[in-house]
Order: C-alpha cells, then sequence, then structure tokens
C-alpha cells in the first residue's frame, strides 16, 4: 500500500524527531543521522525527550531535495551497526581518490595558485575564523604572511577531500553544494571518458 500525500497545511511550523520520522517514512537510526550530519537543519535543545525542534519548510526542502540526490541523504559507512553513534559522521562520499582531487581542482580552476583567508572565506561561505582555526591546528596547510594565513590551492584542494572536511557538521552552503553535485560531475566524467575511472 502506498503512502498517502503529507497534508502539510496540517503539520506543525515545528516539528520532533519522532513527527520527522513520521512524516519522512524513516527509521529512528536514519532521522538521528540527518540531524546529527545537519543534513536536514535543527535546533538542540538539550532535554531528554523532544529534544530536536525542526522546521516544517526545512522537511519540506529535504524530501524534494532526496529525490533528486539520494546518495548525498544515505547515512555514513557503519551507522547502522551497533555503537553507531561512535563513528565519525562524514558525507557519503567514497574514500578519498584522485577523482575527488580532480573535481574539486576543476571548481577551483579560474582561482590563483595562492589564496588568503579572506578569499576562501567569500567562496566557500565559512567564516574567517573558521578557516584560521583549521590553520592553526593543521587541518588546513598554510603559511603566514603579515599575520594572515595564505593557503596554496592545492592544500584547499586536499582540505576538502579530507575526512575531516567530510565530517564537519555544519557544512556551508557551498560545502553542501559541492558534495550533491559530485556524483552527477563523475558520471559525466565517465560518459566522457568510460576507460578513465576504471583501474
Amino acid at each position: 500500500m502506498e503512502n498517502e500525500p503529507t497534508n502539510w497545511d496540517e503539520v506543525p511550523d515545528v516539528i520532533t524527531k519522532e513527527q520527522l520520522q513520521v512524516l519522512c517514512h524513516i527509521s529512528k537510526s536514519t532521522a538521528l543521522y540527518l540531524l546529527q550530519s545537519g543534513k536536514i537543519p535543527c535546533m538542540y535543545t538539550g532535554k531528554k525527550t523532544r529534544c530536536y525542534k525542526i522546521l516544517k519548510m526545512d522537511v519540506i526542502a529535504y524530501m524534494a531535495d532526496r529525490e533528486e540526490f539520494p546518495e548525498y541523504y544515505t547515512a555514513a559507512k557503519g551507522w547502522y551497526a551497533n555503537r553507531a553513534w561512535n563513528i565519525s559522521l562524514t558525507s557519503s562520499l567514497p574514500e578519498t581518490r584522485e577523482d575527488l582531487h580532480e573535481y574539486y581542482a576543476y571548481l577551483l580552476r579560474s582561482y590563483l595558485d595562492v589564496l588568503d583567508n579572506k578569499t576562501i572565506s567569500q567562496l566557500t561561505g565559512y567564516g574567517k575564523n573558521a578557516i584560521n582555526n583549521w590553520c592553526q591546528k593543521e587541518h588546513l596547510q598554510s603559511f603566514t604572511v603579515k599575520e594572515r594565513h595564505m593557503i596554496p590551492k592545492v592544500y584547499l584542494i586536499d582540505f576538502f577531500c579530507s575526512p575531516y572536511s567530510r565530517s564537519i557538521v555544519r557544512k556551508s552552503e557551498w560545502h553542501v553544494k559541492t558534495l550533491k553535485a559530485y556524483p552527477n560531475w563523475k558520471y559525466r566524467r565517465e560518459i566522457k571518458d568510460p576507460k578513465k575511472d576504471k583501474k
């Protein structure tokens, strides 16, 4: 029996995780993954029950987006196993591969070989403080010029292919869009050159 269409006019503007499960026909574990990974925006209240507040508009956007990009919303490897909450949250992309580097190199092809944190902030949507923090903790390789972090483009590409970058829970809009667009780019690339991805 097919699920009946949802009458969104009857759905509250703010819903709980339990209501999300019913509306989206997903399991408790899947709902938890989507909320904790930031793939469905939410507010965490810290309460023992009904601790997530989710906007109806974000749920509608998720359901529409899921139709077009189902692979993006697939839970991280091992999420459904025992003690799944102890694993790192990552995107559903494969392990770092040469074609992922090629993808980000393609996206950044029009930028200079060395970028400052202001330019990277404007490009990616992440704040300069976050970028400086990545550099200070050596997640993002850089050098300093007059107390400013300067990042070679090759290191920025490495960063966005890294497990750390892909495990960021609250990704910027640009970051999310690049992850969603990757499978389509890869598919078009394979059509142009079928032998290129077969090693």
